[in-house]
Order: structure tokens, then sequence, then C-alpha cells
């Protein structure tokens, strides 16, 4: 499900989410990108920190500015934070 601008309990707003597609979160001054991976197992939310430029493109045009990052983090996941699901 796609939802838009909810606020959590520890302080980060979400801006947009796809259920098991991609969490947009912003905390402060920045905004993470986040998409969820099943494999390697156990599975992983790979996780990236939008720089002053990409931030400012997003919240300018939206979602579409990201979307070759979201691609991206799936297919190069290695290149990115990784936080482990266990």
């Amino acid at each position: 499900m796609y939802s838009k601008s909810i606020e959590t309990m520890n302080g980060k707003k979400i801006l947009e989410k796809k259920e098991w597609h991609y969490y947009i979160d912003e905390e402060g001054s920045h905004i993470t990108v986040s998409v969820p991976i099943g494999k390697p197992a156990p599975g992983f939310d790979v996780m990236y920190t939008l720089n002053e430029s990409e931030k400012e493109t997003y919240l300018q045009i939206g979602l579409k500015a990201l979307e070759e990052r979201i691609e991206d983090m799936k297919m190069n996941f290695s290149n990115y934070e990784m936080n482990s699901w266990r």
C-alpha cells in the first residue's frame, strides 16, 4: 500500500512508502531511502541517505527523482548500507 507523510514515534516522518518496495523517511534535515530485499538470507533493508542535490530534486518532483536510485539499490545492494532483519 502507498501512503504519504506519517509521523512515527521515534521522530522520523515517513514521507512515502510502498510496502515491501521502498520507504522514504525524513529525520531532521536528512531524507533516507530504504529498500527491503529478501536475499541474501536473512533479508536486509538497503539504506541510502540523499545528498543535498538529490534531496532538492526529490522535494521538487517527488518519487520520479528516486526511481533509478531505488532500482540500483535492489541490484547493487552491496554498495549500500545494509541492516539485517535479524
